[in-house]
Formats: structure tokens, sequence, C-alpha cells
């Protein structure tokens, strides 16, 4: 049985009549699902005239498919803080050895309400609330390149007004193609659903341009490379970047999605294992979250070297037992009680409520060593500290493109 279903069925978010397998719908208001797992040890794109593009076909490049995750291979990610523009876009395109490149604009959407294809009402979340929706929006000629060849024809058929669903999105709350959902200021209808490979962890893909609802759009590019070399695309980028600016650059086989903010889950990931909710945005940069949710899966508990942490409870005994084998390894001087800056915390990353949920609002991120590590700040975190932590299935923030020496968060179990 999975950690999700061993925490019980009572969140679950039905987008309606038609679903996956034989998922069980009920609900908080009908919206919020329970997570998969249980308790357990951070320049809009051209859109071109898409109507001219040639539809893609099977040719020799497209031969050079990744037998593990069907894709093809070559594929590089280039993301910044900021952004990418799209004059960076043109200057990879150039590159000898640069089969295509496309951007991909992302951004934190809200679901208001859904409605089953004969135009029946699902029950929703609590008055003034909504669902946090991450979606990718694509040029869908383009992006077609980048999935697996077998997923191509629900992209090359993605109309404006439309959207795709992720496979991991449908097994959270039931659905599939016919099902309308209505997001900030638009209502958009289910197409068909893709694989959480093709959309790179995002929960949907829609096509470009972005809606203007989304208050930040991350741009970042895919760049479908047979011969040139990693540092001439980063020269090309960083050309078209103001000074100082920080970029990271992947290839397909260093991370299973590529997407800006790579370096820890997609929020896809965290609805899965730890829980779906909906929540309501507060002018601060907090959100108010259903109350519900956070008394069904938000617990205090006391644990080794830190003291009493407020966390989801399924990720309480994985840190207790990091802070034991900080104990046991004889670093506990490392840290400073005092220090500890927090574990849940419903809020955007920086408070900017602008900006992307912080993955702290599902309590499985934690903070110390608040006042020696602050944000962007060179990190002084001890490297025994963060070996330990590691090695209990944590991430940390210190190797970040912007630096957050202080934080650590659920990577695995």
């Amino acid at each position: 049985m999975s950690r999700a279903r061993a925490l019980g069925g009572n969140l679950v978010w039905a987008l309606g009549g038609i679903l996956v397998g034989a998922l069980l719908v009920v609900g908080i208001d009908g919206l919020a699902r329970t997570p998969t797992r249980g308790p357990g040890p951070s320049d809009e794109p051209t859109t071109g005239s898409q109507s001219r593009e040639a539809e893609p076909q099977a040719t020799p490049d497209d031969a050079d498919v990744d037998p593990v995750k069907s894709r093809p291979t070559g594929i590089v990610l280039a993301w910044a803080p900021g952004g990418i523009p799209a004059a960076a876009e043109r200057a990879v395109e150039r590159l000898p050895g640069v089969r295509r490149v496309t951007t991909v604009a992302a951004g934190l959407d809200w679901i208001e309400s859904a409605r089953r294809p004969d135009g029946t009402k699902i029950p929703g979340p609590r008055k003034g609330m909504r669902i946090p929706f991450e979606v990718a929006a694509v040029r869908p000629r383009e992006y077609a390149r980048f999935v697996p060849p077998s997923e191509r024809a629900p992209l090359l058929a993605l109309r404006p007004g439309q959207i795709l669903l992720a496979e991991s999105s449908v097994e959270l709350r039931g659905g599939g193609a016919g099902m309308s959902v209505e997001l900030l200021g638009r209502r958009s209808r289910v197409s068909g659903v893709i694989s959480d490979v093709a959309t790179n962890g995002y929960e949907a893909i829609i096509s470009s341009p972005p809606p203007k609802s989304w208050e930040r759009i991350d741009r970042f590019l895919l760049v479908h490379n047979k011969s040139a070399k990693r540092a001439a695309i980063e020269r090309a980028i960083r050309t078209h970047l103001l000074p100082g600016r920080g970029l990271r650059i992947r290839v397909s086989d260093e991370q299973p999605f590529l997407r800006y903010g790579d370096a820890v889950h997609p929020q896809l990931v965290l609805k899965r294992e730890f829980g779906e909710f909906a929540a309501r945005p507060l002018p601060d940069g907090r959100i108010a979250i259903d109350p519900e949710w956070q008394q069904t899966y938000i617990r205090r508990a006391r644990v080794p070297v830190i003291g009493e942490v407020t966390c989801h409870r399924a990720l309480i005994p994985q840190l207790r037992s990091a802070m034991r084998a900080i104990q046991s390894a004889g670093l506990t001087h490392l840290i400073d009680a005092s220090g500890y800056g927090g574990c849940f915390g419903p809020r955007f990353i920086n408070s900017d409520p602008g900006g992307r949920l912080s993955h702290h609002a599902w309590g499985i991120a934690f903070d110390i060593n608040v006042p020696d590590n602050p944000f962007g700040a060179e990190p002084t975190m001890h490297a025994r500290v963060v070996e330990a932590i590691e090695r209990w299935g944590f991430t940390w923030g210190g190797r970040w493109l912007i630096p957050d020496g202080m934080h650590f968060e659920w990577q695995s179990w």
C-alpha cells in the first residue's frame, strides 16, 4: 500500500466523471487530494507563426531516444534567476551543432472550480480559496520535438484555451479529456493527458502566450543539441544576461525533469507525496491554507538538537533521524538551536505574493543556523552537518544558484 493511501483518502479532488483506473474520489469540499505517501523514516516567449511551421515527422534526429525516459537525447536545459531573454534563444539557435531551441514559460496558476463534460459543476474548495497549479506555456509544435515521439500528437493538437494534464496530476484528482477547469479569469478545456516526463514535472501544459493573470513568469530554454559544446551554449546565453546573473546548464541525463529551478522537486511531486491543499493568498506574502488540510497533516513534535518543530507529519520521523545522526557524529555543537528558523511556513518564496509557493508551505523544509546563513550570502554551514543531513534524504540550499545556506528540504524517502 502506498504511503498516501496509508494516510487516508479524505482530501481527494475529483476533476470529474472520467477517472483513471479506480481512483477513490472524496474531498474537502471536493478539491484537495491526499498525498500518495504517508509517514516515513525557488519576455514572454516569441510565438512565431505556428501555422507556417512544418509538423514534426520522424527524422534521423528523432531516432536518438533515451531508452529509459523515451525522450530525445542531447537535450540541454538552461535557466537563470529572472528568466532568459528571447535574444538568447536566437543566439543559441545560430550555434553550429544545435538542432533546435524552444523557450518554455512557467507560472503559478490557481484552480477555482471544475466541470464535468456534461457541464455539471464539481464541488470546489472552500469559499475564497483556490488550488495552486504550476503550469508551463509552450509553443506546441516546437516543444513537441523535446518529448517522447509517442506523446507528440496531443501537443500538436493543443489549441489556445485548452490544457494538457500531467499523468500525476490526473492520478491526484481524477479526470481526463473533456473536463473544463476554471482558472484565474479564464476557463480551459482538458484536451488530453501526457506523462510527467513530457511536462517536465509541471502539472499541466498550455499553448503560449502565458495568461495575463500570471504575476511572475519564469522563462527557460530547451536546446536539442547535436554537437555544440556546452561552454559555447553558456557563452551565447551569458551575452544576453545581466553581469553577475547566475546561469544553470543541465543535460538530459543529469535530472529527471528539465525545468526552471531544477534543484528541488516540482510542486507536482510535493502534492503527490504530501498532499494537495486549497489556499488563499494574503497581501503580506503568506497564504491561508485550508484548515482541514492543516489539521490533518501538520504536527508539532520534539526532535533532538533543535527542539520543538512544526512540520508535515510524514517528515518528522525523517527529520528526527537526521538530528540523531548529528548527535551520534558529535556535531551538535555545530548547530545553534536558537538559530532554528522553522519548518512549516504557509507563504510564498521570500514572502513575494507574485512568486512561487515556498516548499515550507507543505512543512517539508527546515532552516537552521539562520543568523550565520542569510539568503543569498556565502554559506557557512559546516560540511559535516550538510553531509549528515543529506544522508537522510534532504537537499541543501547552499548549492543553489542563489545560495540559501540555512535551508534543507525533503528530497527522498
